[in-house]
């Protein structure tokens, strides 16, 4: 957490900076950006929704970078320098930020299912963080890993198969999705995301969360595929 690379602490720096505009630029700025860049499932049906020229595409994306205040963008850079930095300094920047990007898409996507043309303002980086997070366990969780707090290198992450055997691994993701599964059944309201007034995107982080894993494995075959023949 206190040695993160460059991308996670600009990428914080970042979202810091968009929300700090919003709330310098005041109302009238802010209300712009959510109607360019937010993702309202409406856009996508034809001609539901006066929108910018081609928001329907990059809002799957765009939508990461905007919050619903400081409570929610502070929170979310928290868990993206503790989550970000090992899949970083594993997978490099290049291959990072592309696995949180599909997060991003994945936890946008996952919200067309419930609410496929309403008219609902989805922000936050949570999804794409959740990528992060379910990238991270692989790596948090092979043996070895306490050594990189005394400067020792990354081990070998956790295989597939391994990770599904692994205890501490299994009951991390059971209880983030618990968690995720309770706040929707609880219909919270932490103002964690511009959703029917501040409901939590539960179904963005299980999207992202899912992609992040398996974006993971996916970036990773061909080095894990040349580990197994040396």
């Amino acid at each position: 957490m206190f040695n993160a690379p460059p991308l996670v602490i600009g990428l914080s720096l970042f979202l810091l900076l968009v929300q700090g505009l919003e709330s310098w630029l005041g109302e009238d700025f802010q209300i712009w950006t959510m109607y360019a860049f937010a993702f309202i499932p409406r856009r996508l049906l034809e001609n539901a929704l006066a929108t910018p020229v081609g928001a329907q595409v990059w809002t799957f994306v765009t939508y990461a970078f905007l919050h619903g205040g400081w409570f929610h963008v502070i929170s979310n850079c928290m868990w993206l320098v503790i989550f970000g930095t090992p899949v970083v300094r594993f997978l490099g920047n290049l291959k990072s930020l592309l696995l949180m990007a599909v997060s991003a898409v994945a936890g946008a996507a996952a919200m067309l299912i419930p609410y496929w043309g309403d008219f609902i303002i989805l922000v936050g980086a949570s999804a794409a963080v959740s990528g992060a997070m379910a990238a991270a366990m692989p790596i948090m969780y092979a043996p070895g890993f306490s050594r990189v707090s005394q400067g020792g290198d990354l081990p070998r992450p956790l295989r597939f198969g391994e990770l599904l055997r692994s205890r501490n691994a299994v009951i991390f993701a059971m209880v983030f999705f618990a968690l995720q599964l309770l706040t929707g059944a609880s219909e919270a309201t932490t103002g964690t995301a511009l959703i029917s007034e501040g409901l939590v995107a539960w179904e963005a982080h299980l999207g992202g969360f899912v992609a992040g894993l398996a974006m993971f494995y996916l970036l990773t075959a061909r080095k894990a595929s040349q580990a197994r023949q040396m």
